[in-house]
Order: C-alpha cells, then structure tokens, then sequence
C-alpha cells in the first residue's frame, strides 16, 4: 500500500533498535572512495570510442591525402563506425557490470561485436550518403574548406585498402587497450570492496571460490571471523581480521565497503538474521552465502551475477545509471531554479537583513547520507539570539522566535531554498527523505528509538522535498506516530524511486508552496 515500505530482503527480518554507529574508524581511512560503476562504464565507453575513432582517422591517412580527412565525406563514415561499435558492443553486453568487472577478455562477444560494428557502420554511412544526394561519398568540387584543392575528381571513401586495414588494426587496437585496461585494474584499487563476515569453514570456501572464479566478482579487503577466538590472529589467509560487526559498522559509515557477504551456516541462523538486520540500515550490498549444503533450499531469491550461488538479502538503493541520472537530475533543476527564483531569493535576504539583527542564514548541522552530519543551509527565520542550531526545541505555532518576515518564509517554505546549494554542493539532493537536526525527538524519544529502522532513511541523500513531506507529513514532531508515518513514507520512496516519481514530487511541492496549512 502506498506509503508502507516493504525492504528489499530475501528472508523475513526483523529489524531491531540496534543503530549504525557514527564513530570514526581507523581501518576505513586505508581504502578509496566508494567506486562507480556507471562512471567507470562511461570512461570505458569514452576510450573505446576514442580508439575507434583515432584508428580509424590513422587508417585512412595511410591510404589518402590527408587534407580529405577533414571533409564531410569522410567524417561520416568514421562517425558512424564509432557510434555503431559503442552500440555494438553494448547489444553483446560488453559494458555490463560483469564484464566491467571480469578479470578476463571476452573474446568470442568482442569478435562478434567488432565485425557486427564495422558492418553496420559501414551500411549506415552508404545509407545516409544516398540520402543526403552522394551516393558515392563524394564532396562537393570546389569546396571552400581550406587545403583541399578544387580541382579533384571525387573521393570514394568506402572504397580502398583503409577499411580492410581498419578492420584488423582497429580490432587489435581495441584488445591491447582491454588488455592494459585490464592489467591495471587489477591492481591494488578494489573495484568493489567486500569483506566477508561468518565461520572459518564458509569463509574458507567462499574465498577459494571468489579467487578462482573467472569474473572479478569481489575485492575482499577483510574479514570478520564470527567466533570467540576472533582476536587471536591480526590476519585471515593474507586479509585484515577485523575485530567485530562493530568495526565493520564503522568501515561502512566511511564508505570504505561496498559489499557485504554472509557466510555462515544455516544453523547460525539467529546469528545471521541479526547481522543482515544490522548492515541493511546502511548503503551497501548484503548477500547470503549458503555454502554447499543449502543450495537446494526453497529461498526466494538468488544471483548468479557474479558466477556465485548467492542469495540477495538486500541492495544499496539508487546505485548505477540510477544514481548518475539522480545526479544529473539534481544539478540541472537546481541550477534552473536558483536561476529562476534569484530575485526571489535577494529580496528575502533583504527583508531578514533590514527587519532583525543577525546573518542572512541559519546553518543547522543533520544527519545526511550513510548517517554523515551534514551543515543545511537556511534563509534565518528566528531572532538570532533565541536561534537553536540543534533543534533541542521543536518549532510549534506561534513560536514567540519566529520573526515576522521568517513566519512568511516558514509558511512558504521558501525559507528551504538556500539549500539548493547544498544539492549543488552533493550534500543533498532535491527530493529525498528530509534530514533532521540531530537531536530532534519524537514523543520524547530519539529518532532511533522511535522507529528501530530510523537509519535505512540515510542509505540516500536527504532532500530538499520528499515523498512524506508532498503527502502532508511534516511540520513538528510531537508524536511517535508522526515519525513513523514519515519514516514509511521515505521508505516507500527509497525502494521505489524513479526519476517520473521526483518529477512527481517537484511538482506537487510546488503546489503547496501556498497552500499547505501544515506548515507554520
């Protein structure tokens, strides 16, 4: 039902009050930055085109007078081999995220691609020289372009030794530049930071089979050995042995692990339940490994992506493609609309300057993505000196430190806007779960202790707007039942976000700019 968020898991979890911890840890500060997939796809697309299209430049410079590199009759065809070979070789799955990982060359699907490219490369430039009225490639005699001279013939640029020789020397082009790229991700940077949590005998397996396997499924940068004698040795065949789940908690509040996976057997499993619902609260991936003995159960759901027989239990939301156009998203709207409302903008900065004592913005430190505090930004909407940067104290109706000219903001909601700079900035996004000031309470409780799944709002942005907050659940949190509707309704978002459904979201919040009577 709309509004109630069903997890991502592949068995039935309860979650507990347990909370992610916030401390820093030492081990995350040896690691890299979490890795993108969708970034490092684009890269590999950019340089394989760039191959491509420098070989196919080289290759025709051999066979023709260079001043006919420049003309149109030549450009197309070259644009069109490169644009087809990118086609190509997504259709034969060459940029998908097992590949991107693979530690080998996939020959046969490259092979196949290469010649699928150069054939349909080649087709689409004849076709779009016959309808632009040159059957034959040809420029036009007497061209202004500089160097050409205006006494040739015609150039057929589909016809010569070139195309035979771009055929074999761009192929080989494109493996040796699969071949380096290959060698250097390899490595020392993790392309997805796992560690392994569980009992000796499972992890054992585990690690033999990720190392052997064909596919660059895991980097494992530690283990937690789930047993008494944990701390008895500082390493586990070669890997750092870190001392507990608790460590672990705080590698992940560092984005220094993408990938968790649980090795335990199936008769640990109250031990396994409280792992998963402990590390699902925060921003990675958790799958299962069921060893040798439970790979004919009945489980609900399981992933050989990685050549592994995994089961999923829960994934990091908005990852991929999802995040890069979530990124996107975020910097086009915002640029628009800081363009859009700027006069808005300076006339409320003056209006705050000239009627009260104190700056333009109020700064209010939140807890943001993977439980990180962040510094929200705010048009002031209180008196300075009764201003409370914790929220210590909810604001309520007619709140004797609201100011006149913030009581208008407030109700508009236009006292929010600055924070366009923090979506800019990569601290927020425009839509998403509304950060909260850190130690706002609910019913006199904490967050956390209100609503035991409190933190799984961190594994995304926050937001400027949100899915609870278009759905008439924000203002003051006097309740327990306030932040629970919130916490649902953010859920509900964060496993069912879609750019329509932002696009959604944006819409509605502008309606209720002047018209939503719980804001005060």
């Amino acid at each position: 039902m709309p509004g109630m968020a069903e997890p991502d898991l592949a068995m039935d979890i309860v979650v507990s009050p347990a909370g992610m911890s916030r401390v820093h840890d030492d081990h995350a500060s040896f690691f890299a930055p979490r890795p993108r997939m969708a970034s490092r796809t684009l890269r590999l697309i950019g340089l394989d085109a760039a191959v491509t299209a420098c070989t196919a430049i080289l290759c025709f410079a051999l066979f023709n007078p260079a001043w006919q590199i420049t003309s149109s009759a030549v450009v197309i065809p070259l644009a069109s081999l490169t644009i087809c070979l990118i086609l190509s070789f997504a259709e034969r799955g060459l940029y998908a995220p097992q590949e991107i990982m693979s530690r080998s060359i996939p020959w046969w699907p490259m092979t196949l691609a290469w010649l699928q490219a150069v054939a349909l490369g080649t087709l689409a430039a004849f076709c779009l020289a016959v309808l632009s009225g040159h059957p034959h490639l040809v420029p036009v005699p007497g061209s202004t372009t500089i160097g050409i001279p205006p006494d040739y013939d015609r150039v057929d640029t589909l016809q010569g030794a070139w195309l035979p020789t771009f055929l074999v020397v761009g192929f080989a082009s494109l493996t040796m530049t699969r071949l380096l790229r290959l060698r250097f991700h390899t490595g020392p940077q993790p392309l997805n930071r796992t560690v392994i949590i569980g009992e000796p005998e499972p992890i054992h397996d585990l690690l033999l089979r990720i190392r052997t396997g064909v596919r660059r499924s895991f980097d494992v940068i530690g283990v937690v050995q789930h047993t008494a004698e944990t701390l008895a040795k500082p390493n586990y065949q070669g890997l750092p042995l870190l001392a507990d789940i608790d460590a672990l908690e705080r590698m992940i509040r560092k984005d220094a692990v993408d990938t968790v996976l649980v090795a335990l057997p199936w008769s640990a499993g109250d031990q396994m339940r409280e792992i998963i619902q402990r590390v699902s609260m925060a921003p990675v991936d958790v799958y299962i490994y069921p060893g040798m003995n439970g790979l004919n159960l009945p489980l609900r759901r399981a992933d050989r992506t990685f050549d592994l027989p995994l089961l999923m239990a829960c994934t990091r939301p908005i990852g991929g493609w999802g995040a890069l156009i979530k990124r996107a998203e975020d910097v086009v709207l915002s640029i628009g609309l800081l363009a859009f409302i700027s006069p808005v903008m300076l006339t409320a900065a003056a209006a705050i300057k000239l009627t009260s004592k104190g700056p333009v913005f109020f700064r209010q430190r939140r807890l943001g993505y993977n439980n990180r505090v962040i510094e929200v930004l705010k048009f002031r909407s209180m008196y300075a000196h009764l201003s409370d940067a914790d929220a210590t104290q909810q604001t309520f109706r007619g709140d004797k430190r609201i100011t006149p000219v913030g009581a208008w903001l407030r109700k508009t909601s236009l006292d929010e806007l600055p924070q366009l700079l923090n979506v800019l900035r990569g601290d927020m996004s425009l839509v998403g779960p509304r950060p909260h000031a850190l130690a706002t309470t609910a019913g006199g409780l904490t967050l956390e202790e209100a609503v035991p799944v409190y933190a799984s709002r961190h594994r995304v942005k926050p937001g400027i707007t949100g899915w609870a907050q278009v759905n008439g659940y924000r203002g003051a949190l006097d309740s327990v039942d306030k932040i629970v509707h919130r916490v649902n309704h953010d859920l509900y978002y964060i496993e069912n976000w879609s750019l329509a459904l932002d696009l959604k979201i944006v819409w509605r919040t502008a309606r209720l700019v002047f018209a939503d009577d719980n804001a005060f």
